[in-house]
């Protein structure tokens, strides 16, 4: 057989071994191009170098074709933003192949393989981890070059986003139809349970927020907690120029005790990793309700405090009230409530989405998806 004809009977395999992926991938051209040196999609189009195919036994070109299919079904080349495409690219190779891994599949030699890293791990979560790694080591390089199957990567960008909608429609439709059909799996569930909410998660994005803009060095005289439970002792980072984050609580009951809770040892992880001056929590209905400030090192426990209806502006109103350096605010809300009426308090926000609202229109800030 030739080249086409053995892609041909690979894609006819996925739909007798991934049904699911193989109805998404009918949406999707295949191009031989020796253009590329090993194989690669855009989302729109995946790419064979042809030399490169030849090589692979049967078992090793459908792994390939199905890690391919895998950056188009989590719409990796459409997620990259702003970060660096090498990370990115790195990040998400070795999500998909720990999940091709435990399939019991096989992948072209050269594959990314992270022992760290699970197939259920968000993306953005393994780059901000591999970017800190990177950071500590003082190297440009993780030793796995930049993803693929040849250190050169294998994830492009998008085109354009005009067929996202479409796609995403369609990625659904056949994760609905497959688990109707008993074909379910963590992946089906893990994309219907996150169809049409927002795709940020609100723990990268604090992470994000509080490092982005000030001047800090890392320090062995603090570990990192997040990693201690691994079994590896990393530095954390700190600045004692950093100034204080507010978190906003919806204390009309947007959240339960037991998942303000959740929050408040997410947060602290946040406050021992990052060590702002300081963290102030401010819980609100339609009024502030209650005011709790943590100090460096001290233990965030929160309790709730009001009720009754929902507004945001008394919130922003305290932070610009405040005489103290805020670097950040954090909103934990339904987001049921007017966001236009409140003013900008001119440092990042991050909306901490914890309801159902899907079609959210915020006037500055960024919203997140909040999963506890």
């Amino acid at each position: 057989m030739d080249t086409k004809e053995r892609i041909d009977l690979t894609f006819s395999k996925l739909g007798l071994r991934e049904p699911f992926i193989a109805a998404v991938m009918t949406k999707i051209k295949r191009v031989i191009s020796d253009t590329i040196p090993t194989a690669g999609t855009d989302g729109i189009t995946i790419f064979y170098n042809p030399d490169f195919a030849d090589k692979q036994n049967e078992r090793e070109l459908f792994g390939l074709t199905l890690h391919e299919a895998l950056h188009i079904i989590l719409l990796h080349p459409w997620r990259r933003g702003d970060r660096d495409h090498r990370l990115w690219n790195i990040a998400n190779d070795a999500i998909i192949n720990s999940y091709i891994k435990k399939r019991g599949y096989f992948l072209p030699e050269g594959a990314v393989f992270i022992n760290w890293v699970t197939e259920d791990m968000a993306s953005e979560h393994v780059y901000d981890r591999l970017k800190q790694e990177q950071q500590q080591d003082g190297d440009s390089d993780s030793g796995q070059g930049a993803g693929g199957f040849d250190g050169e990567g294998d994830l492009f960008d998008a085109p354009s986003d005009a067929t996202l909608a479409d796609l995403e429609a369609t990625i659904i439709a056949s994760a609905q139809a497959a688990k109707e059909c008993g074909h379910g799996s963590a992946l089906i569930n893990s994309i219907l349970k996150n169809a049409g909410t927002p795709k940020v998660d609100w723990r990268n994005e604090a992470r994000a927020m509080l490092t982005s803009s000030m001047a800090a060095d890392y320090t062995y005289a603090r570990f990192s907690r997040r990693f201690i439970g691994q079994g590896m002792y990393m530095p954390s980072l700190h600045s004692e120029a950093l100034g204080g984050i507010v978190i906003g609580i919806d204390s009309s009951g947007s959240m339960t005790q037991d998942e303000l809770n959740q929050t408040a040892s997410e947060v602290q992880a946040i406050f021992d990793d990052l060590s702002p001056e300081f963290v102030e929590v401010v819980f609100c209905d339609t009024d502030v309700r209650s005011v709790k400030r943590f100090e460096r090192g001290e233990h965030i426990e929160l309790k709730l405090a009001g009720g009754g209806g929902t507004r945001f502006k008394p919130v922003f109103d305290h932070v610009l009230g405040m005489s103290d350096a805020v670097h950040g605010v954090i909103y934990f809300t339904d987001m049921g409530g007017d966001t236009e009426e409140c003013p900008d308090p001119n440092v990042p926000v991050i909306w901490a989405n914890t309801g159902l609202h899907q079609k959210i229109n915020v006037p500055f800030g960024v919203v997140a998806n909040v999963e506890i």
